[in-house]
């Protein structure tokens, strides 16, 4: 009797090791896919409302640099601004780029009529008040005026603005049409909020003013031991981002919103909401997947363009950066 009991708990002892180390197994198994709130985030609804064995984390574009960095580099996979990609990954060592994942989010607020390049001009003389001025949105701002030769200067307050030229100020969120600038730069869903809310339209976008197909803003990217191990599981997330837009066009407002909160960063407000999220911030946040090695020429002519403007907001990028698998 006591030889029976003796083994009842060997065996009980034995599956809780094989019950522990099943557990074990499957938590390394998972994939961390973090992106930044926002546009983003839209991009990976499908992915997070489907795939199973991933961990996703929707967290503050003050922190998403640091998830692929440092000692442990903790995202599997990642969407990061494609300049903090250049500077932090872009050696190709420990994570390469799959693709393109939005292409310009930014639009213009003003009281006056449109802005496209044939009016590019009529900005000289005006104060322009950009969101996000010393990032992408206000280099990228800065590149299409030296394209159009068009004379620009930085100011800090409205009333030293220049005649000769187009005076640029950094503003925050609060300032958004009520600083005293002439016209404001600043993204959807923001945008489509102050539209509705206030006397300004949306009346360009600063992705149709760079090119007919805007500009490579975010990218997704996965650590190359990732890509080796799970590629799989890698191209099932990727496939979920394909075609998202048109997705999220179809399903409700509540669905989508309730899947990202599910995943949000705990303490952070997401930026989109059951108010905000239409089809037309939807269609503005210009979410479209192109693979990296389909887009490759595209992401070396911008990171040169914004290098020009200021050289140390990206880094050149090895051609060990790009991808070139089949997703």
């Amino acid at each position: 009797m006591l030889k029976l009991k003796g083994m009842k708990r060997l065996i009980c002892l034995i599956i809780s090791l094989l019950t522990a180390i099943s557990i074990t197994v499957c938590s390394k198994s998972n994939i961390t896919v973090y992106a930044p709130d926002g546009a983003p985030a839209l991009s990976l609804y499908k992915a997070m409302d489907t795939v199973s064995g991933v961990d996703f984390k929707i967290v503050g574009s003050e922190t998403i640099e640091t998830v692929v960095t440092g000692r442990d580099m903790v995202a599997d996979v990642c969407i990061l601004p494609l300049d903090s990609a250049s500077r932090l990954i872009g050696d190709g060592s420990n994570y390469q780029m799959l693709g393109a994942v939005t292409h310009g989010n930014f639009y213009f607020l003003s009281k006056d009529g449109e802005i496209n390049e044939d009016n590019l001009s009529s900005l000289v003389g005006k104060t322009i008040g950009v969101l996000q001025l010393k990032k992408v949105p206000g280099l990228t701002f800065k590149a299409v005026l030296d394209s159009f030769e068009i004379p620009y200067v930085e100011i800090s307050n409205v009333s030293l603005k220049q005649q000769d030229k187009v005076n640029l100020i950094a503003i925050n969120k609060t300032e958004v049409c009520s600083s005293g600038a002439d016209v404001y730069l600043v993204p959807s869903p923001m945008a489509d909020i102050k539209e509705n809310a206030t006397s300004y339209s949306v009346v360009g976008s600063l992705h149709e003013l760079y090119s007919d197909s805007g500009f490579i803003q975010a990218v997704v990217v996965a650590k190359k031991s990732v890509i080796t191990s799970n590629i799989n599981k890698v191209k099932e997330i990727i496939s979920c981002i394909k075609g998202v837009e048109s997705l999220l066009l179809q399903e409700s407002v509540e669905k989508i919103c309730l899947t990202i909160e599910n995943n949000l960063e705990s303490g952070l407000t997401p930026s989109f909401n059951k108010n905000n999220l239409t089809s037309t911030s939807i269609s503005r946040a210009n979410i479209k997947f192109i693979s990296a090695k389909n887009c490759k020429a595209e992401v070396l002519e911008f990171l040169q363009k914004i290098k020009a403007v200021e050289p140390s907001a990206v880094k050149d990028v090895s051609d060990e950066f790009f991808y070139q698998g089949e997703l």
